[in-house]
Order: structure tokens, then sequence, then C-alpha cells
């Protein structure tokens, strides 16, 4: 199931693509595009149903996200609250320079955990 969200009013419209899997008790919600204002309840909103069908693991895929302004941040941190009380491990993946940088400024990589790769989020080793 994917979302398709678009802002009004700019004279470029943000999109993000929200996909969810489920495999083996880990929970993998993808997105792709911008998170901004005008996307970040959808993802909020899909990242707390996620954790209400209570996984193993809650993987956040942001490998295709670009941009992400401070509500996105906000998702990010009170999603991973939640999950800490719930007692599911929540892990972010992503390489993108224009996410990782204000997590480090910010020092957001003291509270969330981030992975370079799908596979090193979820724990699985692909053969090559």
């Amino acid at each position: 199931m994917t979302d398709d969200l678009r802002a009004a009013g700019a004279r470029r419209l943000p999109t993000l693509d929200i996909s969810t899997t489920t495999a083996a008790g880990t929970t993998v919600v993808t997105a792709a595009g911008e998170i901004d204002t005008a996307v970040s309840d959808a993802l909020r909103a899909r990242l707390v149903a996620a954790l209400e069908g209570r996984p193993g693991v809650l993987v956040v895929d942001l490998s295709e996200v670009p941009f992400c302004d401070s509500s996105g941040l906000s998702v990010l941190i009170d999603v991973r609250g939640r999950a800490t009380e719930a007692g599911i491990p929540f892990r972010i993946v992503t390489q993108q320079r224009g996410l990782l940088r204000p997590i480090e400024l910010l020092h957001l990589d003291s509270v969330l955990e981030i992975h370079p790769s799908l596979e090193s989020a979820t724990g699985t080793v692909s053969s090559s």
C-alpha cells in the first residue's frame, strides 16, 4: 500500500510515497521523497499504525529521503519514544547527507539508531 501525498500552494508539490512490509517479525516502513510539514502527519500515522501491529522490530527505511525538516525529525523522535515504551526496537536506515547532517548537528544520533543499510537494520546478511 502506497500513499501519494501532495501539498497545495507550493511551486513544486512535495510527494512522499510510503509503503509497509512485514516479514519474520520485522516491519519495514519505507518512505521515498521529501519529508516536511505537508507530509509529516501522514508519516506519523503510518509509523504509529505499524507500532500498533506489535512488530518485533520497527525499521524506517529513509534511504530515498534526501530532505527532512524539523517536523519530520519530530515524528522520528516521537515514534522512537513510543516504540521504546512498547519495548519495540526502532531503527532508521539512511545514508542521505540531507538527513544525516541535521541528525548529527542536533545530536539526535545519540537517540536514534541509524543504520547504513536495510540488511544492517534487520540483521540479515546478503550472500554475495
